[in-house]
């Protein structure tokens, strides 16, 4: 009984203790995106002034180059 007492308690965390996802539209994207493109070497800047990941503003980035991201995409698939 003694063992009981003498170990560490141990934290339960839970998925709704965390902060949920963000949801960005595609007016968002493409506002993000535009402004990522001004200037010289500006994504890493701009990522961070959105509390984004880098790695989300690149896959952005080349969906907008790509034609999938907003209204590029609604465009396309009227064609």
């Amino acid at each position: 009984m003694s063992d009981f007492f003498n170990r560490p308690q141990i934290e339960v965390l839970s998925a709704a203790d965390g902060e949920r996802r963000r949801y960005w539209s595609d007016d968002d994207k493409l506002h993000i995106v535009k402004e990522s493109f001004i200037g010289h070497r500006q994504a890493a800047a701009t990522a961070r002034r959105h509390g984004i990941c880098r790695s989300l503003l690149t896959t952005w980035r080349r969906q907008y180059r790509n034609g999938e991201l907003g209204s590029c995409r609604r465009y396309r698939s009227r064609r």
